[in-house]
């Protein structure tokens, strides 16, 4: 299977996510998520309190004045970030391939969109993210992670429709599933080697289930039997 992973800028994008997560207020799984606006850039910050029509002028502006003085720095990053995800791409799909047993690749965009915010967000419905240019995991991790969340979904309601189908991919237990399938399989040996040591897995909220989680897939590393299991698990203590 060849991924053909695609890396680009998009600055259209960094704004409708800056604007959507300066949006927002409270925790998702225990993170905030407009600090990865406002701790990059904390001339951000004030932009929390304005209107939605000043707000996004305002980070139209700052966003246009951050590409143009910074383009040469981006390119660069943007550069290295293709450069080191073809290093590790072909390892990778044969993950993949083990993994969810020689799938098929779902239909859509699969491109990493180079972000000056740390939020990271994937996109189901095209197959596509952001990765932060800064990011301490390095951008590989970040695409590893995404990548495993369109494989995942996919495969989760094709092979368990009876559970998965219609379940809301952005929270809830689905959501609460896949993120931690990643951080059981981004713990792995194997995936070490693709992305290099992560020092934190996961969101704050989750770490108190990645021990038995861990333990599943190290018992029976099947994800047939992984999924349906973890599901059991998560619905459980999740009452």
């Amino acid at each position: 299977m060849n991924l053909d992973i695609k890396f680009e800028l998009n600055k259209d994008l960094d704004k409708e996510m800056a604007f959507v997560f300066t949006s927002r207020s409270g925790k998702v799984g225990g993170v905030d998520f407009s600090r990865g606006v406002t701790a990059v850039h904390p001339e951000l910050e004030i932009i929390k309190d304005l209107d939605d029509s000043e707000r996004r002028n305002a980070i139209d502006m700052y966003f246009d004045k951050y590409y143009e003085d910074n383009m040469k720095e981006l390119e660069g990053d943007l550069l290295r970030c293709k450069n080191d995800w073809k290093k590790i791409e072909d390892g990778f799909a044969v993950q993949i391939n083990k993994i969810f047993k020689n799938p098929i690749k779902p239909e859509g965009k699969w491109t990493g969109y180079l972000s000056i915010i740390n939020c990271n967000p994937r996109f189901l419905n095209n197959k596509t993210f952001q990765v932060f240019y800064k990011h301490r995991s390095g951008s590989n991790s970040v695409a590893i992670h995404e990548i495993l969340h369109f494989f995942f979904y996919d495969y989760a309601v094709k092979r368990f429709n009876s559970i998965f189908d219609g379940l809301n991919t952005n929270n809830g237990i689905f959501w609460t599933l896949a993120e931690l399938f990643n951080d059981v399989v981004q713990a792995l040996p194997e995936f070490n080697e693709l992305q290099g040591e992560v020092e934190v897995f996961g969101y704050p909220d989750h770490t108190k289930h990645q021990e038995y989680l861990r333990k599943l897939w190290s018992d029976e590393p099947d994800v047939d039997s992984w999924i349906p299991k973890a599901y059991e698990y998560l619905v459980e203590v999740l009452k």
